[in-house]
């Protein structure tokens, strides 16, 4: 099991990083950057939770993943349900708590990945390269809610 922790300050404050996390809508592409339009499709949603279709096309072929996103203050957890790369039960989570200008953002990965050839494909890229790889894509995002807010 891959288990990936990366940790980001930003000044953009807790309430706006938790809002573009839980945010389903188109805009959702803008700041996620393995989540395209064309691959992106809400199935449920409510108050704290979301069952949503989301994926990519990285040079080894498309990447999909369906997963359950359940928030509550300061969170955000979601559990993979079915994926062509990941084993269900791999989870993302994003943990993000107000700090001096703006806030701390946590995001830990912990992956079981399937064992096609896709699946060993993503397991070797993130056992490689993975923390500096998560690291740069929560400082894209971060930006992104950077530029948004200001």
């Amino acid at each position: 099991m891959l288990d990936i922790t990366v940790s980001e300050s930003t000044s953009a404050s807790a309430e706006q990083v938790l809002a573009a996390a839980t945010d389903l809508s188109e805009d959702r592409v803008k700041v996620w950057s393995n989540s395209k339009r064309q691959y992106f499709e809400v199935h449920a949603q409510g108050a704290d939770f979301a069952e949503v279709t989301e994926g990519f096309r990285p040079p080894f072929g498309r990447v999909w993943e369906r997963s359950r996103y359940e928030w509550e203050p300061g969170a955000i957890r979601q559990s993979v349900i079915d994926s062509n790369v990941l084993a269900p039960g791999s989870t993302w989570e994003l943990k993000v708590s107000p700090s001096a200008g703006g806030s701390t953002v946590e995001m830990r990965l912990r992956r079981e990945f399937r064992r096609s050839a896709k699946g060993r494909t993503a397991s070797a890229i993130n056992q490689l390269g993975g923390r500096r790889m998560w690291g740069w894509y929560l400082r894209k995002a971060l930006a992104e809610v950077e530029r948004r807010s200001s």
